[in-house]
């Protein structure tokens, strides 16, 4: 149940983070205390990079949509 709740801790703790400069930070984080949770510092790294990504290939796009919407 531990395990399960640190998982579930990581997961909603990391899963907003969409900058590089916050993925490098989880990265350094994760190198101190990788022993015990590996797979979810592993799961929560790829969500980070995966929201990196969507945030470089859409942000602008995103951001051009909602000036267009709010006028």
């Amino acid at each position: 149940e531990a395990l399960f709740m640190n998982s579930k801790l990581i997961s909603g703790v990391t899963e907003f983070l969409n900058t590089e400069e916050e993925l490098r930070e989880l990265k350094n984080f994760i190198k101190s205390y990788e022993e015990g949770a590996a797979a979810s510092f592993s799961r929560a790294v790829e969500t980070v990079e995966a929201n990196v990504q969507w945030q470089r290939l859409y942000k602008e796009e995103l951001f051009q949509w909602l000036r267009k919407s709010v006028t």
